[in-house]
């Protein structure tokens, strides 16, 4: 819900009715124009945004931190940090160590899909034809 200014850095993950907005939104008259002043919201690198949380006009939040689920976060979260509650607050600090990200999951394709197939095979290894067909005829018989 941007009026002017939302900056979301690298290799963040936001789940699920995460509301974020850099202003108050409308006024009761006037529904086309944020209400009194807009300020931006900056979500630094590898920031982990939980479901439903609310991330209020103003706020940064430092990298690799993360807001918990349903989380109302109106003031500045730092870096190596979880926040969480109404309104958020700190709950732990991160060990400052080297974050495996997302950026870091996604940066060789090639291996990745390898993996997956990897992991495919291995989790469809037993399965036959013959057990498919009865799982048609019979869907629960456990083979």
């Amino acid at each position: 819900m941007a009026a002017e200014s939302i900056v979301i850095g690298d290799a963040c993950m936001i789940a699920h009715g995460a509301y974020i907005s850099d202003a108050d939104w409308h006024g009761i008259y006037d529904r086309a124009e944020p209400v009194g002043k807009t300020k931006p919201v900056i979500i630094k690198d590898n920031v982990w945004i939980g479901d439903s949380a609310i991330i209020c006009k103003g706020v940064t939040i430092g990298e690799n931190s993360i807001i918990g689920a349903g989380a109302v976060v109106t003031k500045d979260v730092p870096s190596n940090s979880v926040f969480a509650g109404n309104p958020a607050k700190l709950v732990k600090a991160l060990d400052d160590v080297e974050f495996n990200t997302r950026a870091n999951f996604l940066e060789d394709p090639i291996q990745l899909a390898k993996d997956f197939d990897a992991l495919d095979k291995y989790t469809l290894g037993k399965n036959t034809f013959i057990g498919w067909l009865i799982s048609l005829i019979n869907p629960n018989d456990s083979h």
